[in-house]
């Protein structure tokens, strides 16, 4: 091995049999031992399971193993369990003044007393806690303060573990002590690090909601930082509060916009809701987020709002429209649009309310756009659009029927309206009992 490589921790290379091959300075200085003493020497005569027996005697060890196959080699990777435990202890003094309350747990009973019940049990403890719920408490006594930083000190003033200990339920709600249970679970298999909310009753506050993360070291140690989330959970209360009246008041700015042009066409108004429910419907099958749901639905539900500056003469009108009259029509999703742009909706909804008259052969309008131009969304209210309008009733005809509706848009499928949005839409009617309010 290349002296010139300086590493802190000590490297010991092996054939794939345990013979020592080469081995770094670190390791020189760990054992005593010179590269040149230990070369074809098996490994077993110098590491005795957690032990690296040196000239000097015998010192605890942790270390890792790489087994390289192909070059034919074993690396060890050496730690010197001292100096990783000074390491802690510098930590540790850095921790006492750690703005956050910190505790130091003695983890040892416990787990010699967990090692014992999986001789008897096995792996099964959640069974075990489902038989013998109050054992909760005997994994709780097991558990030692070694000791506690200066914060932990000022912000739990007068705070007992030992009374702690005697009756959990004067602290935990019922929810927490499951939470506990499982997180003694994970531990249980193996998990080395956990990090769980609690909710705890503080005699001098009331319900506090607790944040703990808790490093397990040295094996039967462990350190638990408490971060108080009570505060960010109030704030999130009251964000959550903001946020649902915010969505109440624009919810009915929508409706108001929505209801303003049924003054004007009734028509326009009721196709707007009807379209906006099956909207959704299509949207939710296809699996949309909630949040692009609601702005599909905000979107259908105003898709139309631009005709409330077309003439009530040319919506109203019973008879085949001029072709005056109709480019006059078709301009309704620009007249949308103006109406709109200045209010913060979501992308999707300026999107709808402008191109929800296109068409994937680029036959539709305002733009003429083709295929992959049109978003996903537009296509879910077109398609929508088209059913309700064909369905229901309009000034110049009857109704032509839901069923003449369905076979149109299957008819157009793939060329004028998305193949996904189609076959959901009537997947919806045909088989899942869809139906207009």
């Amino acid at each position: 091995m290349r002296d010139d490589l300086d590493f802190d921790f000590s490297i010991l290379i092996t054939d794939l049999n345990g013979k020592i091959l080469d081995c770094n300075k670190a390791f020189e200085g760990l054992s005593g031992y010179y590269k040149k003493e230990l070369n074809d020497l098996d490994i077993e005569k110098i590491i005795k399971k957690d032990t690296l027996l040196t000239r000097n005697g015998n010192i605890k060890i942790h270390y890792d193993v790489f087994p390289l196959i192909k070059e034919n080699i074993v690396i060890y990777i050496i730690y010197d369990i001292e100096k990783i435990k000074e390491i802690l202890e510098e930590n540790l003094l850095i921790l006492q003044d750690a703005p956050i309350p910190i505790i130091e747990l003695d983890m040892e009973e416990l787990i010699d007393y967990l090692n014992t019940l999986r001789k008897i049990i096995g792996e099964n403890l959640e069974t075990y806690f489902i038989t013998y719920p109050e054992a909760i408490f005997d994994f709780i006594h097991k558990l030692k303060v070694i000791k506690v930083n200066k914060f932990f000190e000022k912000g739990y003033m007068g705070f007992s573990f030992e009374k702690f200990k005697e009756n959990l339920f004067n602290y935990f709600t019922p929810q927490s002590i499951e939470i506990v249970k499982r997180e003694i679970i994970k531990f249980y298999n193996g998990d080395k690090k956990l990090d769980f909310e609690l909710e705890i009753f503080d005699p001098n506050y009331g319900i506090k909601i607790l944040r703990c993360i808790i490093s397990i070291f040295e094996e039967k140690k462990a350190v638990i930082y408490i971060i108080d989330m009570t505060e960010h959970r109030h704030l999130v209360r009251e964000l959550k509060r903001a946020i649902a009246k915010l969505e109440f008041f624009s919810n009915q700015i929508i409706k108001t916009l929505s209801s303003v042009i049924e003054n004007k066409d009734s028509y326009t108004a009721n196709h707007q809701r009807r379209v906006a429910d099956l909207s959704k419907r299509i949207a939710q099958e296809i699996g949309f987020s909630k949040n692009k749901v609601d702005a599909i639905y905000m979107g259908a539900l105003l898709h139309d709002i631009g005709k409330i500056a077309i003439s009530a003469e040319i919506l109203n009108k019973p008879g085949k429209l001029t072709p005056i009259e109709f480019e006059i029509v078709k301009t309704h999703p620009l007249k949308g649009y103006d109406i709109l742009k200045n209010i913060d909706f979501p992308p999707e909804v300026l999107d709808i309310v402008y191109h929800h008259h296109e068409r994937l052969d680029g036959t539709g309008y305002p733009d003429g756009l083709r295929n992959g131009d049109i978003s996903l969304e537009v296509g879910i209210v077109s398609v929508a659009d088209v059913v309700e309008a064909m369905a229901s009733h309009r000034p110049y005809r009857p109704p032509l029927g839901i069923d003449t509706a369905l076979s149109e848009i299957e008819k157009w499928k793939g060329i004028k309206y998305y193949e996904e949005v189609v076959d959901v839409c009537i997947r919806l009617f045909r088989e899942k009992g869809f139906k207009f309010s």
